[in-house]
């Protein structure tokens, strides 16, 4: 069994309903959601990741490019 550990610069893209967020919302107004957000976030991590993972910082808002 080989041990690796990923770059911390990892970009993640995550499609979620938040209820008052539309495409025309500010990322101000996403980051209101940030416990929802990481909650969801931190359970699919946890789905693919069982043997665990930590996360030193993270940032987030809306994905224009999408």
């Amino acid at each position: 069994m080989t041990h690796i550990k990923l770059a911390p610069d990892v970009e993640f893209k995550m499609d979620i309903n938040l209820d008052d967020i539309t495409e025309n919302s500010r990322d101000y107004d996403v980051q209101q959601h940030k416990t929802e957000i990481y909650q969801e976030f931190e359970k699919r991590l946890s789905q693919v990741f069982p043997e665990g993972f930590k996360i030193d910082s993270m940032e987030f808002g809306l994905d224009k490019q999408h």
